[in-house]
């Protein structure tokens, strides 16, 4: 209570011009605030909008095979950054939990629109197509295979969500 008194006193001492510049001041920053904020929520929509380009709109896709009562089910898996990590560690950024594939078993990343998958010395190896290999470019439908995981690359499918996030994205 004390402070706000003390603010109030020197708030009525000054003269009328000086509250003036103050308070101008005040509204100044503000709007620059506001400016500083619309200009970084207009980047960030800039970056998602090239990052789709960029990604091309796929993912990985994983197909579960049943077990005991539950049904087969997909696991998806968007590609959204310019190096992804697979493994079965808890830091991998696409976990698999399978004890055949490596801790940190594979890195996947994008360069002009094409992404390309490294083997990171894991002991099963990466098998693109059923072909074993050290480092490959991929293409829409490839099968990736990390120990006993398949992961298929494919497009995203078009659903209402999406279509809406595309819509939130337009500049």
């Amino acid at each position: 209570m004390s402070e706000l008194s003390e603010i109030w006193k020197m708030l009525s001492s000054l003269e009328s011009s000086d509250l003036l510049l103050s308070v101008i001041a005040v509204v100044i920053l503000d709007l620059f605030a506001i400016s500083v904020i619309l200009a970084a929520r207009r980047e960030s929509r800039l970056c998602r909008k090239r990052w789709q380009k960029v990604s091309a709109g796929l993912e990985l896709r994983q197909i579960i095979p049943a077990q005991n009562r539950n049904p087969a089910r997909e696991q998806h898996y968007p590609l959204e950054a310019d190096e992804i990590l697979l493994g079965r560690h808890v830091s991998a950024d696409i976990r698999l939990r399978d004890s055949s594939v490596s801790r940190y078993h594979a890195v996947m990343t994008v360069t002009g629109g094409v992404w390309s998958i490294t083997n990171l010395n894991a002991k099963s190896g990466i098998y693109v197509n059923e072909q074993k290999i050290q480092q490959k470019k991929l293409a829409v439908g490839d099968c990736i295979r990390l120990g006993n995981t398949e992961l298929y690359l494919v497009k995203r499918p078009v659903t209402p969500q999406n279509v809406k996030k595309q819509k939130l994205f337009k500049i």
